[in-house]
């Protein structure tokens, strides 16, 4: 399968859009340094598709999420998740929740603008009974650091290819007991009409 990488990209309008998730990318263990404090992450991205804002070729804008790669009870991720789902994660859902679940799903995002004046994600939510979305148009994909797909490397801007060969997977900086652990991987079945 041939994937393209977005050439330019555009601003999407805020409020409340219909989106697809696209790609997750898990961007490995990040340093972060704040006020003298290093500190180490898991990170990862989610990228969706906003099939009612165009760019200039007719196609889905798109816009992304940057997450700490856990679904600890506070965390952006699972929050956003399970919005998204419309009810919260169990206890069994949690061990067995894997990222590759969310491609393809539709939600909302409402859209707002943050103090630099960027459009950001404000909220996910699930879709509005009776809604139709329109079709994905983007290729999906996921990029995992721990199985790294050669053909998916070469369609990330390098920007991200930048941030992924920072982590402490690349660099082979010494092991230090991260912050925040990613979530377990597992197995899930689909329920009663849960996105994932």
């Amino acid at each position: 399968m041939q994937w393209q990488s977005n050439s330019t990209w555009v601003e999407p309008e805020t409020g409340n859009n219909a989106a697809i998730c696209i790609r997750v990318i898990d961007l490995g263990t990040q340093k972060n340094e704040y006020q003298g404090k290093t500190t180490w992450k898991r990170q990862s991205m989610i990228i969706w598709e906003l099939p009612e804002q165009k760019d200039g070729d007719d196609k889905p804008i798109t816009i992304s999420k940057f997450y700490t790669a856990t679904l600890s009870d506070k965390s952006n991720l699972r929050h956003d998740l399970e919005n998204w789902r419309g009810r919260p994660f169990t206890p069994e859902e949690l061990g067995g929740f894997e990222v590759k679940n969310i491609i393809g799903k539709p939600c909302m995002l409402n859209l707002v603008r943050n103090e630099k004046g960027k459009v950001k994600i404000g909220a996910v939510s699930s879709v509005p009974k009776g809604l139709t979305i329109p079709k994905r148009v983007h290729e999906t994909y996921i990029y995992d650091l721990d199985a790294p797909d050669p053909d998916v490397w070469e369609v990330l801007s390098d920007g991200i290819k930048g941030m992924i060969e920072r982590s402490r997977e690349r660099t082979g900086e010494p092991e230090q007991q991260p912050d925040i652990t990613a979530p377990a991987r597992g197995q899930q079945d689909d329920d009663d009409g849960i996105p994932f």
